[in-house]
């Protein structure tokens, strides 16, 4: 039984099973690229995400830190002075020792501590010099439990997502290997996207141009399976 054999009502039920998948993976998309184009801290724009933002996504900005980009962002304002700004990045540059601390502690008990006790913001507290030490760590991306959940969330939810349209794909009347290169493009699609995650993570920053190839990939293979399907369900020629 071919997709262009079925009954009107099974093609209609296909077709809008087929199409509200695409619908998703749109909005999926639009999600990512807002999100992730934010990375690099350029929101200006309508612009798709760059290779530099997918390369701080999953490996970090190395060369910045939390403190650092607040206090040169949205904490800049509670700041008493650029003087004290000069400080604190000397401090972080000079290698944040206890010492160095001691002599701008008076700028986080001035402006910081007031909003950022222990008690009611945990997730940054900056009233001890091990807490503000910690704030000052460089950003080395997303920690390897983290990514291990992503990945876990992805696999399991594009491989099931992949499954359906491939299996519809494979009732189509075209050759066979065509049927087949569009049923196994997602999942190797999915393969160099998720390693990619890993490797630009562990290895280098050269990797985010397979993310980005991986994502091209599967962007290519569902519309391949959609456009496929739905040409096939209601234009081709049954044959016997």
């Amino acid at each position: 039984m071919k997709l262009n054999q079925l009954s009107w009502s099974h093609k209609i039920v296909v077709s809008l099973f087929v199409l509200m998948m695409g619908y998703s993976y749109l909005f999926a998309q639009l999600n990512l690229q807002i999100n992730t184009r934010r990375a690099d801290g350029d929101t200006s724009g309508l612009g798709l995400a760059t290779i530099r933002d997918i390369e701080i996504t999953y490996r970090g900005n190395r060369g910045r830190t939390l403190l650092g980009s607040k206090i040169n962002g949205s904490m800049e304002q509670y700041l008493s002075s650029q003087e004290e700004k000069i400080s604190i990045e000397e401090w972080i540059a000079q290698g944040r020792t206890e010492q160095g601390y001691q002599e701008i502690q008076y700028i986080f008990e001035d402006n910081c501590i007031s909003c950022h006790p222990y008690d009611e913001r945990p997730d940054y507290p900056l009233e001890t010099y091990k807490q503000v030490y910690a704030s000052a760590e460089p950003d080395m991306g997303p920690s390897i439990g983290w990514l291990a959940r992503f990945t876990h969330y992805h696999a399991f939810g594009f491989g099931v997502f992949s499954f359906l349209l491939s299996m519809i794909f494979l009732l189509t009347s075209f050759r066979p290997t065509i049927r087949l290169f569009g049923a196994v493009l997602p999942f190797v699609a999915m393969f160099i996207d998720i390693t990619s995650w890993w490797l630009t993570r562990l290895i280098s920053p050269i990797f985010a141009y397979t993310v980005y190839l991986g994502g091209m990939l599967m962007a290519i293979s569902l519309a391949t399976i959609i456009i496929g399907s739905i040409y096939d369900i209601w234009f081709s020629q049954v044959t016997e």
